[in-house]
C-alpha cells in the first residue's frame, strides 16, 4: 500500500507532466522561484542587510518587509509575464 502523502506525491507530478505536454507554464511555480531569487539578490546586497540588521541581528519587522517585497516584485514580474503570454 501506498501512504497518502505518497498518492499525493504522484498526483502532483502526474499534473506536472500533463502541464509540460501542453506547454502550460505553472505560474504559482514561476512566482515562487521569482520571489526566492529576489530575496536572494536583496539578502546578497550588504548595504541592505546592514541596514535590516543591528549587531548581526535582524532588525524586529525586517525580515517580513524584505518578504513581503520578495512576493510583491514576483507578483508584479508575473503579470507582465502573463501580458507578454497573453500576446503570443
Amino acid at each position: 500500500m501506498i501512504s497518502v502523502l505518497e498518492k499525493q506525491y504522484m498526483e502532483t507530478v502526474i499534473r506536472m507532466g500533463k502541464r509540460l505536454q501542453n506547454g502550460e507554464i505553472d505560474w504559482e511555480q514561476r512566482r515562487y522561484e521569482i520571489a526566492k531569487d529576489a530575496m536572494a539578490a536583496m539578502l546578497s546586497n550588504p548595504q541592505i542587510v546592514d541596514g535590516v540588521t543591528e549587531e548581526g541581528e535582524p532588525v524586529w519587522g525586517a525580515p517580513i518587509a524584505i518578504a513581503k517585497t520578495s512576493v510583491t516584485l514576483a507578483n508584479l514580474l508575473v503579470d507582465e509575464l502573463k501580458k507578454t503570454q497573453e500576446k503570443k
